[in-house]
């Protein structure tokens, strides 16, 4: 009995760990290929003109 009480904790555990870490993955994802907000034109860094 308390061999499959602590298997179903463990999966428990393991599927919100492994969604935690796909949740993570799916926002660097949106991060770094995402749409900017705000695209600067070349030449422009931090609002000024480059030299």
């Amino acid at each position: 009995m308390m061999n499959d009480t602590l298997d179903r904790w463990v999966q428990r555990v393991t599927l919100v760990a492994m969604l935690a870490v796909a949740a993570a993955l799916v926002t660097v994802g949106a991060r770094l290929y995402g749409p900017r907000a705000n695209p600067t034109p070349p030449g422009v860094v931090g609002g000024a003109r480059a030299p």
